[in-house]
């Protein structure tokens, strides 16, 4: 009996604690940038082990932050969400056209909160053309 309680206790311990886990994304950026265009922009979140909730509820306040290289100030807009999965969200924002000259470079990074933590993706310049 005295075995059953602690293997039945460990088992309950166990639940509470959970696994550790995490969150993670996958983005591929445009090779090049068109200018007077708008550009879209698609990255998709995961998470595994710890954690329950739709995905849209704990990534949060996700936005990209985006400028010509050289200037002065970041533009931001949001990223929403645009398919969800009990895996996988979806998120997508439009970057308006923008005045550059051919050999300019789009400098931009990815923010958003996960379960609360802030996370910051930062990205390679791109080309415009």
């Amino acid at each position: 009996m005295r075995i059953m309680n602690r293997a039945f206790l460990g088992l309950v311990c166990l639940m509470m604690t959970g696994c550790p886990g995490g969150g993670g994304s996958v983005y591929i950026p445009p090779k090049s940038i068109r200018i007077g265009q708008p550009t879209t922009l698609t990255m998709e979140l995961t998470s595994w082990g710890a954690g329950f909730g739709k995905l849209s509820k704990r990534y949060t306040e996700i936005q990209c932050h985006f400028r010509i290289a050289g200037t002065a100030n970041y533009s931001v807009v949001p990223m929403t969400p645009i398919a969800e999965t009990s895996e996988r969200l979806t998120v997508q924002c439009v970057i308006p056209p923008l005045t550059a000259k051919p050999g300019d470079k789009l400098e931009y990074y990815i923010d958003e909160k996960f379960d609360g933590v802030y996370n910051k993706r930062v990205e390679q310049p791109v080309p415009f053309e």
